[in-house]
């Protein structure tokens, strides 16, 4: 049996490596989950279509999922292989019937209380790599993102409160990371800042540098509709030392643009204000722009950027991509 994660950098490579899995044995089952892994109807028959080395596929969290389906594949197992109508009461898949059809299980809740989910740095997976584990660790402090914005699969995805981990986890995540001198981590949240206790973790993350010498470096994905705790947070970080930005992702300040991509942006005023107030600071701030989002034209992302150069922030410019599950 072989899970396949896939996310835009991952889903061509996956798909190869599942195609050889197949064909060095045709009795192999490949399981196909992560945000890259279509959801949409028309679009899992299409890709079930597409790939017939693609046995199952997960949508949205797979904690719950895949347990689930690992007991129902043993216990429809046969002296031939595996039988996946076994599968027809696990909830959250797809996955290839006997008619060649796929067949489309329910969908499952998502997972409420978070702090179920077996951490992969505390439970001691990661200990069989000795001394310099790594370079980066990737943490989540929460999930979920309460916006819908067109260009995006995490929103339309979630589109409801943040679920939060427990501070408790958090902490002796990121304190797992300073012990295993990990230079770099990646706080993978939708919007970081967006609640009164990321400035707390920002907190920890300083005492954990003072007191082992790492991270060295911080990066996450701020909040998006509100600035109130982002200034403090790179504050935070800058005087510890801890190598960060604070990235304003406006992605256009065209209104029809914004209209177009149901974006709710941070309101001018808020962005100027921020924009001094990290200047006067000697704080680094940037601005994330898309290019070729719909309803944008030449003069409109030529007017974004030079509204950049007007407020003396850096755009940062990223080629607008269709991805597998976003509404656009």
């Amino acid at each position: 049996i072989f899970l396949f994660s896939s996310y835009v950098w991952s889903h061509a490579q996956n798909l190869s490596l599942s195609k050889s899995v197949k064909q060095r044995n045709p009795a192999n089952i490949t399981i196909h989950g992560g945000p890259d892994t279509p959801r949409y109807e028309g679009d899992v028959e299409a890709y079930f279509a597409a790939n017939p080395h693609v046995d199952i596929t997960v949508r949205n969290e797979g904690e719950v999922t895949v347990p689930h389906l690992l007991e129902a594949l043993q216990a429809g197992r046969t002296d031939d292989g595996f039988d996946l109508e076994a599968l027809r009461h696990v909830e959250g898949l797809c996955y290839r019937g006997h008619d060649g059809k796929v067949v489309r299980t329910p969908d499952r809740e998502r997972i409420v209380d978070l702090d179920w989910i077996p951490s992969p740095y505390l439970t001691g997976l990661f200990s069989s790599y000795g001394d310099g584990v790594t370079t980066t660790a990737v943490i989540e402090t929460n999930r979920g993102c309460p916006y819908g914005c067109t260009f995006c699969d995490w929103g339309s995805a979630t589109l409801s409160r943040i679920r939060k981990f427990s501070l408790e986890r958090v902490y002796a995540e990121l304190e797992w990371c300073a012990v295993n001198r990990v230079g770099r981590i990646f706080v993978a949240d939708a919007n970081f800042g967006i609640m009164e206790r990321d400035v707390d973790i920002a907190k920890k993350v300083a005492e954990l540098h003072s007191q082992y010498g790492y991270p060295k470096q911080f990066v996450t994905n701020y909040a998006k509709n509100t600035t109130k705790y982002v200034k403090q947070i790179v504050q935070v970080m800058t005087d510890a030392g801890i190598l960060t930005e604070g990235i304003l992702s406006l992605q256009s300040m065209d209104a029809g643009t914004l209209k177009t991509i149901k974006r709710s942006n941070i309101k001018l005023e808020k962005y100027e204000e921020l924009a001094r107030e990290f200047r006067n600071a000697k704080l680094p701030l940037f601005v994330d722009l898309m290019l070729g989002l719909p309803g944008s034209s030449m003069t409109s992302f030529m007017d974004d950027i030079q509204q950049c150069v007007d407020r003396e922030v850096t755009p940062k410019i990223h080629l607008t991509e269709l991805l597998v599950n976003s509404p656009m």
